[in-house]
């Protein structure tokens, strides 16, 4: 005895069935990938323009009484640690004021912040050290203008 053939339709609905596992592919990896943070290459206005001007603003200040001599090495990265985490309230839209960096870390999108805050601990802390102001202050600005 012969080996029965397949009907028609089971091979139409086999194509059917990968065809549609392709589509569910293409759909998954297009629309579920994660995008960069960046609006304005859509066209739109960007939300936290404000607050990374304010922001801004302030590093500017802190980097002039840096220059001015009204403060150290020390107080200039504290401020900035200081400076670096009200930005990041307004941006999480929480209170990081209390969080350590590690905890920091855990967030979404803070590995800059988080980057730079490590690198801030040593000159805040310690009784001498070769950090150094310029870097400092363009390093947080970088981080504000592109976070």
């Amino acid at each position: 005895m012969d080996p029965f053939a397949f009907a028609p339709w089971v091979l139409i609905i086999g194509i059917a069935l990968l065809v549609l596992i392709a589509a569910w592919y293409v759909f998954v990896f297009r629309y579920t990938r994660e995008r960069p943070a960046t609006t304005e290459r859509r066209g739109r206005r960007d939300q936290w323009a404000s607050l990374r001007s304010t922001t801004l603003e302030e590093v500017d200040a802190a980097e002039e009484r840096y220059r001015e001599g009204e403060t150290d090495l020390r107080s200039l990265h504290l401020d900035l640690n200081h400076i670096l985490r009200t930005f990041a309230n307004g941006r999480l839209r929480m209170d990081t004021s209390s969080l350590t960096v590690s905890e920091l870390a855990r967030l979404e999108g803070t590995d800059r912040l988080t980057d730079l805050l490590s690198d801030y601990e040593e000159p805040a802390f310690a009784i001498d050290s070769d950090a150094e102001a310029l870097s400092a202050t363009n390093d947080a600005r970088a981080v504000i203008s592109e976070w």
